[in-house]
């Protein structure tokens, strides 16, 4: 079979996609990823094949608006309230537009037999009905489905490429462990997947080198800081200058991991017990560490799951990020701050909780060991090629 995996031009969000696109290749189907900008060079990292996907039209430039949308306060409170719903519906079915009829013409070009995509990038789904292929709607953290606001903005492009009704991908990948809560709910007028397919979520982070010092715990508690590669996310720098100030009256030490993002609110200037990183992979090196401060990204969150590690989390309004940080306070795995509220002694207060207090990281552990018994991308892979040839697909 051949496999065209895309995203939009986000690293983050094409990440969740890679174990299974490794296990595709390891299974002996063929994989191409079709995007562009940070997620294509994530994909060439990975070791994939791409093809570029709205470059030409800079398809990453409404997503890079959305970010300061959400920096001004003007996307909404919650994920799932009307005004979130319709800047992102703009936002990123734009970013889908831009990328749409480069995404046809690989897929046919390609021959492609299925595209898998998360459901945020919604240009992905009118991409394969274009090319008559089916669909696999791929999570990345609480199930969403096909994102409609950005199909809904998507009708007349999609239109130019022959698809007048679209209807939801055939089969749904769930990395959500069960005893997670979803706390979005985002509606959907385009019918559910027929097939539902849970996996365990894999982990991937980026490749790197992990400093000998990751290897072995510290003296002391060790923290990680990190938001993503947005400056948006962490006010930039104002939000990690409160991290470093509250882990040094706490006596920890601090991994601070910027993305090399611009951080103009962030010293120059660290005191010691601050290891400043441009980028580690996550899941090692929380191995040895004893909590982790956040902006609840998805892919931030399953990653501290899976390694059994406490969270607190600074989540930005109007974003999925707030129903993620509901998701590990509602599970007992640590608190959730408000970002336009909290201070140094706020976050010093809530790592104090998680560093002390054994629920967090009990709560934290029972959901790994969750994950861990959850079926692998290799099984996954599997069953979709299994489902498709019952469908004569």
């Amino acid at each position: 079979m051949r496999y065209l995996f895309t995203s939009m031009p986000v690293s983050s969000h094409l990440m969740p996609l890679v174990p299974l696109a490794h296990a595709a290749r390891a299974a002996g189907h063929e994989v191409l990823v079709a995007t562009c900008g940070p997620a294509g060079r994530t994909a060439v990292a990975a070791g994939l094949v791409t093809a570029e996907a709205g470059a030409a039209r800079r398809a990453r430039q409404p997503y890079d608006d959305l970010l300061r949308m959400l920096e001004r306060g003007e996307a909404g409170s919650a994920p799932d309230d009307a005004t979130s719903l319709a800047v992102h519906g703009r936002a990123f079915g734009e970013v889908g537009a831009r990328m749409l009829e480069d995404l046809v013409d690989i897929a046919r070009a390609w021959k492609a037999d299925v595209v898998v995509y998360p459901g945020i990038h919604s240009a992905a789904l009118v991409a394969a009905r274009a090319a008559g292929v089916p669909a696999v709607l791929h999570g990345y953290g609480t199930p969403l489905p096909t994102f409609g606001p950005a199909l809904e903005y998507l009708e007349p492009h999609a239109a130019k490429v022959g698809v007048e009704k679209v209807t939801e991908a055939e089969i749904e990948i769930d990395v959500l462990p069960s005893s997670l809560a979803n706390f979005t709910d985002v509606p959907t007028d385009i019918g559910r997947p027929a097939h539902r397919l849970t996996m365990r979520y894999g982990c991937f982070n980026n490749g790197g080198n992990l400093p000998h010092w990751a290897l072995r715990r510290s003296d002391v508690p060790r923290v990680v800081a990190t938001c993503g590669s947005s400056a948006t996310m962490t006010r930039e720098g104002a939000l990690y200058r409160d991290i470093v100030l509250a882990t040094r009256e706490l006596g920890a030490e601090l991994v601070l991991l910027t993305a090399d993002a611009d951080l103009p609110e962030l010293p120059t200037a660290l005191p010691p017990h601050v290891r400043p990183e441009r980028w580690l992979p996550l899941r090692a090196l929380l191995d040895r560490c004893d909590a982790i401060v956040h902006h609840g990204g998805s892919g931030t969150v399953l990653s501290s799951f899976a390694a059994g590690v406490p969270q607190v989390s600074l989540p930005m309004p109007g974003t999925v990020n707030v129903s993620n940080a509901r998701t590990v306070t509602a599970r007992g795995a640590g608190p959730t701050l408000d970002i336009d509220a909290s201070g140094p002694g706020e976050v010093a207060a809530a790592l104090t909780e998680v560093l002390h207090d054994p629920a967090p990281r009990r709560a934290a552990q029972d959901v790994a060991e969750e994950m861990a018994a959850m079926p692998s991308p290799a099984a996954v892979v599997d069953r979709i090629g299994e489902l498709l040839r019952v469908e004569g697909r």
